[in-house]
């Protein structure tokens, strides 16, 4: 099922993974980027661990840390400190390899591809009057991508201290927009976190759905949202209710 956005608006939130831009295989690049780096200024680690032993750390780490699920970044630091300590690596030597091995992993990680629609929609935002802001349970960066002057706030899962799809992250986007909930238009690609928690929380959800996937069904009944397949779709339905 599938609804139409109402008025008023007057702010809309982004995620940014899957929804401005496509970040498919752009982690797993990321990741092999990160362990060349370690090959090069750190071989022991290498010695010791190859890169599909590095890569199952996270999931290890995610199961012994699971309170650092919303914080990815501190996730990774964590990976790599682990795999440090696998090389032999202790104390500040093993801080810095942890600190300019994530630097490296986090510069690889931005070397995304916006979607074709992406800046076109962001500009025409601009010149509606409507609050902008980003919502990512990432550690994507809007300003690396020399996209904040398009946002007027930007809120992570590791600043809230919570993930999509708890109220916590949007209650925070609220006070960020100063708008009442239901007049906050959220837009993002998962159903679990965005679609879900931005209609339990009040907000109007956009499902971006841009491959026509569909819902997920363990996911049951479907959440009521609007459903689009591009960021075009999504500037004329709110030129509609905007007027």
């Amino acid at each position: 099922m599938s609804t139409r956005l109402r008025a008023p608006v007057e702010a809309i939130t982004f995620d940014l993974d899957y929804t401005l831009w496509e970040l498919e295989g752009v982690i797993e690049h990321a990741e092999r980027r990160a362990y060349a780096f370690l090959d090069r200024h750190f071989p022991a680690v290498t010695a010791a661990l190859s890169l599909e032993e590095v890569l199952a750390l996270r999931g290890r780490t995610a199961d012994d840390r699971p309170e650092l699920l919303h914080n990815v970044t501190a996730l990774r630091h964590e990976v790599f400190r682990r795999a440090g300590r696998a090389g032999g690596y202790d104390g500040k030597a093993l801080e810095e390899l942890v600190e300019r091995t994530f630097a490296e992993f986090l510069d690889a990680r931005h070397e995304v591809v916006l979607f074709d629609d992406t800046i076109p929609v962001l500009d025409w935002l601009r010149g509606q009057g409507l609050r902008v802001g980003a919502i990512t349970n990432g550690n994507a960066e809007v300003h690396r991508l020399g996209l904040d002057g398009y946002f007027d706030f930007a809120l992570s899962a590791m600043e809230v201290g919570a993930a999509k799809p708890s109220h916590l992250v949007f209650e925070a986007a609220r006070g960020r927009a100063g708008v009442p909930m239901g007049h906050i238009v959220h837009v993002g690609d998962e159903p679990s976190t965005d679609v879900i928690g931005a209609a339990t929380a009040g907000m109007q959800p956009v499902w971006f759905n841009r491959h026509g996937a569909s819902w997920p069904a363990d996911e049951v009944p479907r959440t009521p949202c609007v459903e689009l397949s591009s960021l075009t779709e999504l500037r004329d339905q709110l030129a509609e209710v905007l007027g």
